[in-house]
């Protein structure tokens, strides 16, 4: 399939790609990428650029990545949530594609999602499919820890409203949480890059528990776990400066 055309931002060398979280946006990623060194390249994923895909995996997710990374050499990644499983699911069949890589909120590794947390997806693919801003809107207060949905309220109705406005982001929720971003976690202990897993306790659509598998997995990861969830509210500084240092040293 095609992608909408890639935002591009700085300049220079290292490149480095960024493949944002299920339901967000380039707006929403970008940054986490702003004192980064380089060219800093972002994209609209499958179901998040206007149209409605077919359903798709993170297979598909990672071919992607990888289209976009060789377009405009990228030779450093960024993944959130659902943009990690996407680069795990290219790191796993091409484990020297990148120097360096940051997984933020890997949400699932090789066992399937079958919580309450993901159980919830149904009820946001009805209220899409109905055009239900108020169930859309309590949705996404919900991600929110509650001592930060006061001043979280303007994020909570621009996000609303873009996932009303993405036809196709209902097929990537229905898509996504039976299937894995890799077949077997062993698959990583191939993996030549440098990797920053990024974490949080407290997150039920990213247990801190997954981001430790997945550096186990790794031969070369660092792993960070904020001790409380909101990290993107809370500590947003620390979260830019974890990044910035690690992909552009």
């Amino acid at each position: 399939m095609g992608l909408s055309p890639a935002v591009v931002t700085g300049a220079g060398d290292p490149v480095t790609v960024a493949a944002h979280g299920l339901g967000a946006s380039i707006a929403e990623t970008r940054p986490l990428l702003s004192g980064v060194v380089g060219r800093r390249v972002f994209y609209a994923a499958r179901g998040h650029d206007g149209t409605t895909p077919e359903p798709f995996t993170y297979r598909d997710l990672g071919d992607d990545l990888l289209r976009v990374a060789d377009d405009h050499g990228a030779t450093r990644a960024l993944g959130v949530s659902m943009g990690a499983g996407a680069l795990l699911s290219l790191l796993s069949r091409q484990p020297d594609r990148f120097a360096k890589a940051v997984c933020f909120l890997p949400g699932a590794l090789d066992r399937p999602r079958t919580d309450d947390a993901v159980r919830r997806f149904d009820e946001l693919v009805t209220a899409l499919r109905a055009q239900d801003l108020d169930a859309v809107r309590r949705f996404v207060a919900a991600e929110i820890p509650p001592d930060l949905r006061q001043v979280a309220a303007a994020y909570v109705e621009t996000r609303a409203r873009f996932l009303l406005d993405q036809p196709g982001i209902a097929v990537a929720v229905q898509s996504l949480p039976p299937v894995t971003p890799v077949e077997d976690r062993a698959s990583l202990g191939a993996v030549s890059a440098d990797v920053l897993v990024l974490a949080q306790e407290g997150d039920p659509l990213h247990p801190a528990q997954v981001a430790r598998d997945l550096a186990a997995a790794l031969p070369k990861a660092r792993l960070v776990v904020f001790d409380r969830p909101g990290v993107v509210l809370r500590e947003r500084a620390r979260l830019r400066a974890l990044i910035t240092d690690f992909l552009s040293g």
